[in-house]
């Protein structure tokens, strides 16, 4: 059983206003300690909207919850289940996967893994719920106390669902080896396994990176990306993820594709950048003297939700490399995440290990 808390009395409120946890949803225990905190400083504050917001906030937390128990009602991808003279084993289901492509990939997904990524994106929406908490049922200065506090939570959840889509298409990607799509399927077999997952316990260079690339704002200068590369070393970026796309023997298309995560632009972009700085004899440039269809799309400002922006950074380079890929263009066919990950799968992970069923989380 989760953490259960109770509303302090307000504005006669009763009992029936608590919040409590089942232990089948996402929330983990860190999250539920956001949850009572936020809950906790609404209470407390008794503005005249809290009554309407804590019963939202009620509700979205057992509709969670219910969706966790869902979740823990079809059966698991390692426990071998039969119809009829058909049977689906850990290993059947991951040769289906390994051997899909883009295009149909979504069609041979268990009913688990379905449930298991509208959870996380169910999180997600709930987090962004408690921002709106925060905001409108706070003073100020709580709200911006805890707000830091509830945006983490949310760009966890957003990391885990980036992690999905990077393996999902190294699966599904006739280019690499078998034994690469074989991890990359066993990896998301993991990830849908439990309604409680977090891209820190199973690929944490990921997270640090991400975490540390949406706090670092681009600069440009000389579109060398040194005070970028810098940046986001002391905001913490996981040092494997820079190394390996660094290192002495790295393709062009790697150096292009952390260029790309540095920048915020496409390679293309990154090119008529670089002409427009050559046509006015610059050897720096800077934002505010790029013509607008040259603008960087900024990891930490895009689309107006510094949150949602990480996921829309990741997917818009994706799908530039993607129809690379497709159309054999010149240029990056992966992003650097896919690069690091298809490295890290190759060096770093035990398939052997990835075949076992993970204990399930308390």
């Amino acid at each position: 059983m989760g953490r259960l808390y109770l509303l302090a009395p307000l504005c006669g409120q009763s009992m029936s206003n608590s919040i409590e946890f089942t232990g089948l949803g996402p929330f983990d225990s860190e999250e539920q300690a956001v949850i009572c905190d936020v809950v906790e400083a609404v209470a407390a504050a008794a503005m005249p909207v809290a009554d309407n917001l804590l019963a939202e906030v009620r509700r979205n937390v057992e509709q969670l919850d219910e969706m966790g128990g869902l979740l823990a009602s079809y059966p698991s991808s390692f426990i071998e289940q039969s119809l009829g003279s058909k049977r689906r084993t850990l290993h059947s289901l991951v040769d289906l996967l390994s051997a899909s492509n883009l295009s149909n990939f979504d069609m041979f997904l268990p009913n688990r893994a379905l449930v298991s990524r509208n959870l996380i994106m169910g999180e997600v929406n709930f987090y962004r719920l408690l921002r709106v908490v925060c905001d409108e049922a706070l003073p100020p200065e709580q709200a911006a106390m805890l707000k830091p506090r509830v945006e983490g939570r949310l760009c966890h959840c957003l990391y885990s669902r980036l992690a999905e889509e990077v393996l999902k298409h190294i699966a599904s990607d006739d280019r690499s080896s078998a034994d690469i799509r074989e991890k990359a399927a066993l990896s998301l077999v993991h990830l849908w396994e439990q309604a409680i997952y977090r891209v820190s316990d199973f690929f944490p260079v990921l997270q640090a990176t991400w975490e540390a690339r949406r706090r670092v704002p681009v600069t440009l200068g000389t579109l060398m990306g040194t005070a970028e590369m810098f940046s986001l070393i002391q905001a913490g970026c996981d040092e494997r993820f820079v190394d390996y796309l660094v290192r002495p023997d790295h393709s062009e298309d790697e150096a292009a594709a952390f260029r790309e995560f540095l920048f915020g632009a496409t390679t293309e972009q990154l090119g008529r950048m670089k002409a427009e700085m050559n046509g006015t004899g610059k050897s720096v440039i800077g934002k505010d003297e790029l013509s607008a269809p040259n603008m960087p799309r900024d990891a930490h400002t895009l689309g107006g939700d510094p949150a949602l922006a990480m996921f829309e950074f990741f997917l818009s380079r994706h799908l530039q490399a993607a129809a690379r890929r497709q159309a054999d263009l010149s240029g990056p066919k992966r992003t650097a995440e896919e690069y690091v990950m298809l490295h890290y799968l190759e060096q770093s992970v035990d398939k052997e290990a990835l075949s076992v069923r993970p204990p399930v989380s308390t």
